[in-house]
């Protein structure tokens, strides 16, 4: 069986949540008038609620979405006067182009100072993630929403990577993008935190759904298995958080490969997730060759595992686009043990021997 280490680009569901989920396979429309439509209705309450309780605001402040890439691109829509992190998802930054990119530093770390040397007079948004998906770097919201604040614009953050894995505050931003499958929930279920008083678009014109503000009949199972996944996802929250470390600190030690660091390695990092620069070796080829041997990892974000081009995350850090070549990204996660990790320190030793 394949030792699979790539839980940044997406999660196995939790039997809890596909049993949830199955549970609300047959239950009416949630818009419905009659009596059998409230079954609907208290499932996408109490999975509001379980998600509104981890990010500490009140229920009706949540919208629930496809994904964590629509609501991006939903917020984003708030001004075309933004400025974003040059370490963002595809989707923030394909949603922005004409943006003010802030600047990384050597570790891949958004510091306050840098947003508030790229806001501008008219700079209306800022995004910035809480997490990066690719190293790991968890960036110093607080700070930072407190530097945009005091511009009056409003802040974005991108929470997707972070939320179910590390303490996440929504009180600490304007909008809030989250996505189930990056927290043992299934894929297709994201929902939009906005502020009250922060005024977007509808995203889709529609029959009233979320409030008016996205339009079409709700997806209620997989809305449930999202609320199952942040409840059961709150209720190990730390002691997962301390076993991941411990896995990905005794992994890295075994790592043989000469010259080979892990990225972002003096920046505060979610547990589960390294990114790794292997000198000498082609992450794409390091890639192929270990999925022969039975270890699955990535080179970066998933969406653009797909293509040759470096990551802009790894560039953004300061490495030359030959250098950002070299990185894979090992992330880890509940199905993952020692055993599974040394085995996959020996793939990835042999294969550099083998280059």
């Amino acid at each position: 069986m394949a030792i699979y280490l790539d839980y940044a680009a997406t999660t196995p569901a939790d039997d809890k949540v596909i049993e949830a989920m199955c549970g609300c396979m047959k239950l009416a429309n949630p818009s419905s008038p009659y009596g059998a439509a409230a079954a609907a209705r208290r499932q996408m309450r109490l999975a509001r609620q379980h998600i509104a309780r981890m990010l500490h605001i009140d229920v009706a402040a949540l919208y629930f979405t496809s994904g964590g890439s629509e609501a991006n691109a939903w917020a984003m829509t708030y001004s075309p006067h933004a400025a974003v992190s040059a370490v963002e998802h595809a989707s923030v930054l394909n949603s922005a182009p004409n943006a003010v990119r802030i600047p990384a530093d050597a570790n891949g770390l958004i510091t306050a100072q840098a947003v508030a040397r790229a806001l501008r007079p008219e700079t209306e948004l800022v995004s910035v993630q809480w997490a990066n998906n690719e190293t790991g770097v968890i960036h110093p919201i607080e700070d930072i929403y407190r530097v945009v604040k005091a511009h009056g614009a409003k802040l974005h953050v991108d929470a997707v990577q972070a939320f179910g894995h590390v303490p996440v505050d929504a009180r600490h931003c304007d909008m809030m993008t989250l996505s189930a499958h990056k927290l043992y929930g299934p894929r297709g279920a994201g929902c939009l935190y906005v502020r009250p008083g922060v005024e977007l678009k509808p995203l889709i014109p529609g029959g009233g759904q979320e409030g008016g503000w996205r339009g079409g009949t709700e997806n209620v199972p997989a809305i449930c298995g999202f609320g199952v996944a942040a409840q059961l996802a709150q209720a190990d929250l730390e002691a997962r958080a301390q076993r991941e470390r411990a896995l990905m600190a005794g992994f890295l030690a075994q790592i043989a490969v000469p010259g080979a660091r892990q990225l972002s390695a003096d920046a505060p990092r979610l547990p589960g997730v390294a990114a790794l620069y292997l000198p000498g070796l082609l992450a794409e080829i390091a890639i192929a060759k270990l999925d022969l041997l039975g270890v699955e990892v990535s080179g970066g974000a998933a969406c653009h595992s797909r293509s040759a081009a470096p990551s802009h995350v790894y560039q953004a850090m300061g490495l030359s686009e030959d250098e950002a070549k070299h990185v894979i990204r090992v992330s880890i996660g509940r199905g993952v043990d020692e055993a599974q990790l040394t085995a996959a320190a020996d793939a990835i030793n042999r294969v550099y021997t083998q280059k």
